[in-house]
């Protein structure tokens, strides 16, 4: 059911396309940065676009949890199309971050068992309550982080990354 997913990913973070040039949700699987500061342009290199991923998303303003809802079923609309959509209408300003739960269109079945264990994770994942001893087992599937586009807005914490990385580069060339 679930073969990927990623955790509290910045909406600024985004490159959500312009005319002639698509968007991208970019991430890299299992290992985090283990650091502060922008991804490498290896590791920018070899992030992985999510897009067309189909599956569950929760959407996140000022850290609550404000809109659930599913890509990929009824709608025949992939993940970065649905999140899109999203940021115009009703939905647009009021989230910052979200979280997705997902598999590629193209990927098989699961079993019963794996598929319950699986929701159970996810509603752990998304409602974080207190008397829970254990986060669920998402049976295999591999956490996505984040990737910021070199083309996104960025939140502030990106954009000051950025200009530390800047300024890092000139000290070095001086």
């Amino acid at each position: 059911m679930i073969t990927h997913f990623g955790l509290f990913w910045s909406e600024r973070d985004v490159f959500w396309g312009k005319p002639n040039n698509p968007g991208v949700l970019l991430g890299r699987e299992r290992m985090p940065l283990g650091r502060r500061g922008a991804p490498t342009i290896s590791e920018r290199r070899n992030a992985k676009d999510y897009r067309s991923y189909v599956g569950v998303y929760c959407l996140y303003g000022d850290g609550e949890l404000v809109y659930v809802g599913e890509a990929g079923l009824d709608t025949r609309r992939n993940l970065y199309e649905r999140l899109n959509s999203h940021r115009k209408g009703p939905m647009a300003g009021r989230w910052d971050h979200f979280s997705w739960f997902g598999r590629d269109s193209s990927e098989g079945e699961c079993s019963v068992k794996v598929a319950f264990a699986q929701l159970e994770a996810v509603a752990i994942a998304v409602t974080n309550p207190g008397l829970n001893k254990q986060s669920g087992t998402f049976g295999g599937a591999v956490q996505v982080y984040q990737v910021p586009h070199e083309d996104a807005e960025g939140d502030l914490e990106t954009k000051l990354d950025r200009i530390s990385d800047t300024i890092r580069l000139l000290r070095n060339d001086g």
